[in-house]
């Protein structure tokens, strides 16, 4: 009987191995080597798309009523916040199949890190049947960082000099010229300390560049390498003797108040920024804005597709959706953010595409930033002669010693609170 049992076992062992062995795999699609039609016929069979950003609300939640209504596809828009999404990803990086299908990517951090984790499905660009029109610099590079086709452009922004035209009748547009005219104008051109707005920070890298023997040997590093940075001494000697001829404001924000105010003449400031002062009424609207010859830095966001997405057809055809014409004027429309594309202008550009293809220049990698950001603070704004005139500032109002833990205080607010260029040397 024993035999029997164990011979049976056996059989029904031997038979579920053979039918195992029969059933056909499932087999994987790779939807990169489909052609378009191919695409959208698998995104319409997964029927749904999770998308990631933390800003933007009105616009993506109309942007997937559109999709919705073109394709059948659910859009589920998840608002979170940047770094807790980003955590989100490389938590889940590992995972056969994540949670997220698509995601709004910003720069920086953000996307180094997801990046350098491999967390994204493609190369996405080649199959978009559009990719061609998108911004050519963002198509390849945000942030520094070399994509290689997993990131598709989104929006851009870009740096510029915003000036008062009755007051500046000729801008400068070369390095050379722009020297010349801080000397020849003291006190009126103005820039926002790069610890508080990328305005600034696209002016300390455009003054590295020109000093500092150019750009081009920073592009393509993920991490700082020392030699590459040893000169960069000339460039905080260069800020310092002209300290006094230039206005260094507390945020990217202040750059613009203070020329709508009249008190400097000529400012770096990015062109999304000033399109808000101009709707809000806090900007005359005679300001022109321009990118000079010279050369400042522009980026964007961009979208990529999780490469653990449940539903990878539809979040390429998001993706697609997001930078097809139509839907990028309604973003330009409702967001104000420059259109990815350079085939449509948007009603609310304050640039041509021609100078921002012709003179906007890409950031350096986020390692550069970050530490010429830091080298700003502490060799320029924290000289030992700035504080010295602080400390004696604060002071002079009384003797007594409550008079001087007072302002002691006012000057620990100050320097905790980082507004230390905003309050002394604006």
């Amino acid at each position: 009987m024993k035999k029997l049992i164990f011979f049976s076992v056996i059989l029904i062992m031997a038979g579920a191995m053979l039918f195992a062995a029969g059933k056909p795999e499932a087999k994987k699609v790779d939807y990169l080597s489909l052609s378009w039609d191919q695409l959208t016929a698998e995104a319409k069979k997964e029927g749904s798309v999770t998308f990631y950003t933390w800003l933007g609300e009105d616009f993506f939640k109309s942007a997937s009523q559109k999709f919705k209504e073109k394709y059948g596809i659910d859009v589920n828009v998840i608002i979170g916040d940047r770094t807790a999404n980003q955590n989100k990803v490389l938590a889940e990086k590992d995972k056969e199949v994540g949670t997220i299908d698509a995601m709004h990517v910003g720069g920086g951090d953000m996307v180094k890190a997801t990046i350098a984790a491999g967390a994204y499905y493609g190369p996405i660009l080649p199959v978009i049947p559009h990719a061609g029109k998108l911004d050519p610099k963002l198509s390849k590079v945000q942030e520094g960082i070399a994509t290689n086709g997993f990131l598709a452009p989104g929006w851009r922004n870009q740096t510029g000099l915003l000036f008062d035209p009755e007051r500046v009748s000729d801008p400068p547009q070369t390095w050379e010229q722009l020297v010349a005219w801080i000397k020849a104008n003291p006190k009126q051109f103005a820039f926002c300390d790069p610890s508080k707005g990328g305005s600034g920070q696209a002016f300390v890298q455009t003054a590295i560049g020109y000093l500092c023997g150019g750009l081009d040997k920073y592009q393509g590093d993920t991490e700082l390498v020392p030699d590459k940075i040893n000169n960069w001494d000339v460039a905080w000697k260069w800020f310092n003797d002209i300290e006094n001829m230039v206005t260094i404001t507390g945020s990217n924000n202040e750059s613009v108040s203070r020329l709508n105010e009249g008190e400097v003449s000529l400012v770096v400031a990015w062109d999304d920024n000033v399109l808000q002062h101009l709707k809000k009424g806090t900007l005359f609207k005679r300001a022109k804005l321009y990118i000079p010859s010279l050369g400042l830095p522009g980026g964007g966001d961009t979208y990529g597709v999780l490469k653990n997405a449940p539903n990878k057809a539809a979040g390429i055809l998001w993706v697609a959706f997001l930078t097809d014409s139509d839907t990028q004027v309604m973003m330009n429309d409702i967001m104000g953010s420059t259109i990815a594309r350079t085939d449509v202008k948007g009603k609310n550009d304050l640039l041509t595409e021609d100078e921002r293809q012709k003179n906007g220049v890409i950031w350096i990698p986020g390692p550069y930033k970050a530490k010429f950001i830091a080298d700003f603070v502490q060799n320029v704004l924290m000289k030992e002669g700035l504080y010295g005139s602080i400390v004696t500032a604060v002071r002079a109002p009384g003797e007594g010693e409550t008079d001087r833990i007072f302002f002691a205080l006012i000057l620990q607010n100050y320097l905790i609170s980082g507004l230390t260029a905003g309050a002394v040397k604006c």
